[in-house]
Order: structure tokens, then C-alpha cells, then sequence
């Protein structure tokens, strides 16, 4: 009985660590059903009487659907080419020996320790004088090339533990490197790299800094920028319809991460074993 005291205990701390996590999502799920006036006697209090009326206000008002598929693709575009681009240094650094690879890997590396406000001037210098500024092209390359660094770790940790024979089964057969990345490592690699899609398109997706830096037209705004205009002018009088946005914001991430759960876990411990 005794040994079970711990994991009671562990149990009990994790269950407080959710809650408090989760709470600010459900009471923000709980404002956005309320009225105003319910709000503002109790905003803690339960909804008396539920109302969907702030959700398709703002999906009308924002034009919701336009954002939704603004987010999905700057996610969608934006991971699979920082995919692509992470793919082909990583089978370098994991297949062959590289005059001081390692340090080069490093400095690579480093970037991910970057935070997003020490490259903005840069970046936006970079998009106005291409004519990328305000544009979909120029955000989906900054999220493809700011995403790179995390593909190419996770894609050569993968690659590294591939067994070697079957590289060797194909130089045998005539494969050039590019075939035998095409052909072999790409095929194996499919696990690591849905999940390197998954996080990122869940990071892109959560976004918001570059977006409300080089985006300022309605137009091509997702989904973190495009509901700021909730919280000016006239619009800002509604604590319902802020809340409401937050959440349908949110919903497809979240859902695309429930049934995502396991392909990611899988993958991420796929090829953590040596063969």
C-alpha cells in the first residue's frame, strides 16, 4: 500500500497543474456564452442562459472563414517547405562527414535560441526591399526559413539511426546520393518528419508577432491578427465576442492535436533506439 502513496501524490500534482492550465480556456469558453450583463454581475459565475450569439457574430463580422484559411495556409505551405529545406542538410550532417560539420550544426542550431523580436528589423528590411512586404508569399517563406532549424534537429537525430545497410543495398544497385535520399531515407524518415509538420504547424498557426508586423491588410491577416479588431473601437464594448473569437481561434488547433497525439508521440520515439 505504501508504494502506491507516491504515485497518488504525483497523480493528485498533475491533476492541479492541469486544472490550472486549463482554466482560463474554460472560463473564457464559460464568457463567451454569457451575456454582457451576466458578465458583469458575476464573471466567474456559470452561464444562466447559454447563447451561440457571440460566435456568429464575430464569425460574420470578421468574415471568419477568410482568416481560417489564411492560418491554414501560412501553416500549411510554411511547414512543408521548411520540411523540404531541412531535409537536404540534414541527410548531410547525418550520413557524411563534413569538415567541421558539427560546429557548422551548432551555429545552425543556435538559431532556434533566437528570439523572434531580435530578427524582425532584419526580416522586414529583407521582405521590403524584395517587395515581399504585406504579402502571403513573404510570411509563409519567414515562417518556412525561421521553422528550418527545428526540422533539420529533429530530421537528423532521425536520419543519424537509419541502419546503413540498406544505404549500402542501394549504392549497390546504382543510387546516386540524391537517389538514395529519395528512395530510402526520405521513405523511413515519414514518422519524424509528420511530426515536425505537426509542431509546426501548430507554431505558425499560434503565431503573431511577424504576422502583425509584416501583414497590415485585412485581406491576407490570419487568424492572431485578425481578431484584434475585436479589442478596438466599437467592438471592444462585448466581452462575449472577444472570448468567442479566442476560442474559435483555438478549436482547430486543438483538435487538430487530439487526434494528432499519438502519430507524435510515436514519432518522436521512433528511431530513438539505436538499430
Amino acid at each position: 500500500m505504501l508504494y502506491r502513496i507516491p504515485k497518488l501524490v504525483c497523480t493528485g500534482i498533475l491533476f492541479v497543474v492541469a486544472g490550472i492550465w486549463i482554466y482560463p480556456f474554460i472560463l473564457t469558453i464559460i464568457t463567451s456564452l454569457k451575456t454582457e450583463d451576466e458578465i458583469i454581475a458575476d464573471p466567474m459565475a456559470l452561464p444562466m442562459h447559454a447563447s451561440l450569439n457571440a460566435y456568429s457574430t464575430v464569425w460574420n463580422v470578421l468574415n471568419f472563414g477568410q482568416l481560417i484559411g489564411n492560418s491554414v495556409l501560412y501553416a500549411a505551405v510554411g511547414s512543408l517547405l521548411a520540411l523540404v529545406l531541412a531535409a537536404f542538410p540534414s541527410y548531410a550532417f547525418s550520413r557524411f562527414h563534413i569538415p567541421a560539420g558539427r560546429t557548422l550544426f551548432i551555429i545552425l542550431l543556435m538559431t532556434l535560441m533566437l528570439p523572434q523580436q531580435t530578427v524582425i528589423i532584419p526580416l522586414y528590411n529583407v521582405l521590403n526591399q524584395s517587395g515581399l512586404l504585406n504579402t502571403q508569399q513573404g510570411l509563409i517563406l519567414v515562417h518556412a526559413v525561421y521553422g528550418m532549424p527545428f526540422e533539420m534537429l529533429l530530421l537528423t537525430g532521425f536520419m543519424a539511426n537509419l541502419p546503413r545497410e540498406l544505404e549500402g543495398s542501394a549504392r549497390v544497385d546504382g543510387c546516386s546520393d540524391l537517389g538514395v535520399l529519395r528512395h530510402i531515407i526520405l521513405p523511413l524518415s515519414v514518422p519524424a518528419m509528420v511530426v515536425g509538420f505537426t509542431l509546426n504547424f501548430i507554431a505558425i498557426w499560434k503565431e503573431f508577432i511577424f504576422a502583425l508586423t509584416f501583414l497590415n491588410t485585412q485581406s491576407v491577416l490570419p487568424i492572431t491578427t485578425g481578431i484584434l479588431r475585436l479589442t478596438v473601437s466599437q467592438y471592444f464594448t462585448s466581452f462575449s465576442l472577444p472570448a468567442a473569437a479566442v476560442i474559435l481561434a483555438q478549436l482547430p488547433i486543438v483538435v487538430l492535436y487530439i487526434f494528432a497525439y499519438r502519430w507524435i508521440t510515436q514519432g518522436l520515439y521512433a528511431g530513438a533506439v539505436k538499430n
